[in-house]
């Protein structure tokens, strides 16, 4: 979805959540790169949610493109409401 060279942002709620989450910007632009899977949000069609996997968790990533290659995150959260299917292969 994304390159190498996009630049993340992060709003002040974010930052403030992914140091409480634990979240590291490594991972959260390992799921912009290369999501599992992608949605607009349901409340702001200008946010879309990034879903990927980390340390076998699903780590979903919420935020919006602001121009040609940044990307502002909203929030990111570990999403336990997820679970690997019994049939996905690892």
């Amino acid at each position: 979805m994304t390159k190498d060279k996009t630049s993340v942002k992060l709003t002040k709620h974010a930052k403030i959540k992914i140091i409480e989450r634990n979240i590291t910007l490594t991972e959260i632009k390992k799921i912009l790169r290369d999501p599992i899977m992608s949605e607009t949000d349901k409340f702001d069609p200008l946010l879309t949610h990034y879903v990927g996997m980390i340390n076998e968790k699903f780590l979903r990533v919420i935020g919006r493109w602001a121009d040609k290659g940044s990307f502002v995150v909203v929030s990111a959260f570990y999403d336990r409401r997820l679970k690997r299917s019994k049939h996905d292969k690892d």
